[in-house]
């Protein structure tokens, strides 16, 4: 572990923290480079931008409260401490999508098409992201066979994989979401099996944990509506 990449004078780096936000820029640049290819201006993007960052964070923190409660009502201004940790990547997303939906009524664009844009930037962040959990040790894995799972690593070459998947199927597709549809459907995939090697306080029938219910709906959603889309 390496919590703290560097310290200047009283001021610490963590790596948490940096990891995240250079998954965050990688985030903008790719979706700033899918938009220009699509025909969207470059100020829509950065405008877009600023809802996704605060809508990630807000879902993120809110999901990872609402898991953990007791760890909060005697301190409530932890909740703010994001520095520390503590963020559920599903609640990001969903925080995402509510933010999306705000935004194209502004803006008049194709839900769909704007999704799509948004997954391969996803998926990077989400990988680059991961790598901060590892240095910070966070997210980590059970004990199998002697060896403690190293989930954060496993999570990020997902993400990375996932990521060229999307890019190489994005001039392919044969409809708006069909990208979208395809990072839910390969993130739930990924996302419960990992569950059954990293460790969780919290399980549901003494087997699945939170995130493999949320996982295991995900699934069902996106594989419903790729094959309803394929079929109209």
């Amino acid at each position: 572990m390496h919590p703290v990449l560097c310290k200047i004078g009283a001021v610490s780096l963590y790596s948490w923290g940096f990891m995240v936000a250079l998954g965050t820029l990688a985030w903008l640049i790719v979706s700033l480079r899918i938009g220009k290819r699509e025909g969207i201006k470059e100020e829509t993007i950065l405008d877009l931008f600023i809802y996704v960052v605060i809508s990630a964070a807000i879902g993120a923190r809110l999901f990872y409260v609402l898991a953990f409660p007791g760890r909060y009502l005697s301190d409530p201004l932890s909740i703010f401490y994001l520095n520390e940790g503590g963020l559920v990547f599903i609640g990001g997303l969903c925080g995402v999508l509510l933010a999306t939906f705000i935004f194209i009524r502004r803006y008049n664009i194709n839900i769909w098409k704007l999704l799509d844009l948004m997954s391969p930037g996803t998926m990077i962040g989400y990988a680059i992201g991961r790598i901060g959990c590892f240095l910070n040790g966070c997210c980590y894995g059970i004990t199998l066979f002697g060896i403690q799972q190293p989930t954060q690593i496993y999570s990020s070459l997902s993400g990375f994989i996932i990521f060229i998947i999307l890019l190489y199927l994005y001039d392919r597709k044969k409809y708006d979401g069909q990208i979208f549809l395809y990072a839910l459907l390969s993130y739930s995939i990924y996302r419960f099996f990992l569950e059954f090697l990293r460790y969780s306080p919290i399980h549901i029938l003494s087997i699945f944990t939170p995130n493999q219910v949320l996982a295991a709906l995900m699934f069902a959603v996106s594989a419903y509506a790729l094959w309803k889309k394929s079929t109209t």
